[in-house]
């Protein structure tokens, strides 16, 4: 594999390889999908989804601590002061 010169400058010195001026989060909008569908499956075409994927458990380090991350039940219950907030602004704005 070859590296242009640019880009390997960069890499030794230490600067990131792209700029940008936002800051993205990931959404995991399949779970979200899966949990309504689980709940409704009559009103969808259910048949061609992967249940498999059901049992994932997705893990992160925070603070030194691994903990496992279940972004559809934090938002459902979540605590009753928040429960005006949207699924876009909870996603958005709140950390584990």
């Amino acid at each position: 594999m070859q590296i242009g010169s640019p880009m390997a400058a960069a890499y030794l010195l230490g600067l990131p390889d792209h700029y940008s001026s936002h800051s993205f989060k990931p959404l995991y909008w399949r779970q979200y999908v899966k949990h309504m569908l689980h709940h409704w499956p009559k009103s969808t075409e259910s048949g061609n989804l992967n249940t498999d994927e059901d049992n994932l458990v997705y893990i992160q380090k925070v603070k030194g601590q691994y903990m496992a991350m279940d972004i559809v039940r934090d938002y459902i219950y979540r605590p009753l002061e928040l429960a005006n907030v949207c699924l876009y602004d909870w996603i958005n704005q709140y950390d584990k």
